[in-house]
């Protein structure tokens, strides 16, 4: 069982900010397969969500500076760091394309680095999702909406984040998903 984390801000206000890229594209996946999960576990910062007999959701309630209260909580409920795979927006990124990472730093990011922080490990698989090309000031970039062209994009990440997902719900182990899925023409896009 692998868990999907998608970290992002909570509220109507966020949810077409660049910031909330990894709970849209599971959002979308989600519509896209007529899925409405219910609730199968409450936390006090987060909620568990079954999608598959593979996979389910821990959606965290807070705001993304602190993704990392749930993440612990469900840690607390016996659902291991190592089973959890983050989604999130990356800043370093060209959106459209999307890069699966077994560890590392937080390249800055807030939620990661909460995250990091309560769970005491960056050994945390994640999948980085491309939001660049960024401008300064970067907390107003995160927090603006899409705009037309990058919702085309985004529509074209579907594909590759289904399966992606598709995948990874086949997946033993996390060892050889990177080679499969971090290819640019995995993502639709030219080798270069």
């Amino acid at each position: 069982m692998w868990t999907l984390v998608p970290l992002g801000n909570p509220g109507p206000e966020y949810q077409d900010t660049r910031h909330n890229l990894g709970r849209l594209m599971l959002q979308r996946w989600m519509a896209d397969r007529g899925l409405a999960p219910k609730a199968s576990k409450r936390f006090p910062s987060g909620t568990l969500y079954p999608l598959t007999d593979r996979l389910h959701a821990l959606v965290p309630a807070t705001y993304m500076n602190l993704s990392g209260e749930a993440c612990a909580q469900a840690e607390a409920a016996g659902i291991y760091p190592r089973r959890m795979i983050l989604l999130y927006d990356d800043k370093d990124l060209p959106l459209g394309t999307g890069r699966f990472r077994l560890d590392g730093s937080s390249g800055g990011h807030n939620g990661l680095r909460s995250v990091f922080e309560r769970l005491g490990t960056t050994d945390i698989a994640r999948l980085r999702l491309g939001i660049g090309p960024f401008q300064r000031p970067l907390v107003d970039f995160v927090l603006e909406p899409w705009t037309d062209p990058e919702w085309e994009a985004i529509d074209r990440m579907d594909a590759p984040f289904a399966r992606f997902l598709e995948l990874l719900g086949q997946a033993e182990d996390l060892g050889g998903l990177a080679n499969q899925v971090n290819p640019a023409a995995f993502w639709g896009l030219a080798e270069g």
